[in-house]
């Protein structure tokens, strides 16, 4: 693999005017509404920006640029950009976010897309807030089956690549690293996003038939997913 990918963005229209979606961005306790668990946000070129997601996930960062409802621009401690900005839309308002970095093998491949994947999870959250005030974070991480992949798109296949599959999951024994997933539940898949939210969507218990090409040969497995995290008991 040779590519390198500098930057990740996602968008989004909201139903909502720029004001609505810049006070549910800026003030911690909106945000709290729809991303993260608790946050501290001093809003100022210079400030720090304090995000505590849960699952152990935090991230640290200080506000580069700032164009009240219009642009925020954070840094973290890898040096790495967070880019938010927010436009008016006919149908209300256009939020997009950019992630800068680099981003040269399949490993961080996987990271990358699994990043943007949850982003763009917590950019519907905000979505559904803002226009419903529903919190859908619960259906969110629900299942998985045990592996780590990316979008894969080389010699005429698309899908994902398996680059890792853990040990007591649903995955093990059955899908390989280097195996290429082409469809999930009768849906083709052609990324990361799209795999993902197919199988954590689901709920523990239920089974998922996985098609995918090893060695060039195409294979397929049935699968019962598990809840998101958790591993099969091992029998002493």
């Amino acid at each position: 693999m040779d590519s390198i990918f500098n930057h990740v963005q996602r968008e989004i229209v909201i139903h909502t005017t720029p004001d609505r979606v810049w006070k549910a961005l800026t003030d911690p306790q909106e945000r709290n509404q729809w991303e993260t668990r608790h946050c501290e946000i001093d809003l100022k070129v210079g400030g720090q920006v304090a995000l505590d997601y849960g699952w152990g996930v935090s991230y640290v960062g200080t506000i580069e640029e700032l164009i009240p409802y219009r642009k925020l621009t954070l840094k973290g401690e890898d040096q790495e950009l967070t880019i938010w900005a927010i436009e008016p839309h006919t149908e209300g308002t256009l939020v997009h976010i950019e992630y800068t970095g680099s981003w040269s093998n399949e490993r961080e491949y996987m990271m990358m897309d699994n990043m943007a994947f949850g982003t763009y999870r917590f950019m519907r959250n905000m979505k559904s807030v803002l226009e419903t005030d529903q919190d859908i974070r619960s259906t969110f991480w629900s299942s998985w089956i045990g592996m780590n992949h990316y979008t894969y798109r080389r010699e005429g296949i698309e899908g994902v690549k398996v680059i890792e599959v853990f040990a007591h999951t649903p995955a093990d024994g059955v899908i390989e690293e280097g195996d290429i997933i082409s469809r999930a539940a009768g849906q083709v898949i052609r990324s990361y996003d799209e795999l993902e939210d197919k199988v954590t969507s689901m709920q523990p218990g239920q089974q998922i038939v996985i098609e995918f090409v090893r060695h060039g040969e195409p294979s397929s497995a049935t699968l019962t997913v598990l809840p998101y995290g958790q591993r099969n008991v091992v029998e002493a």
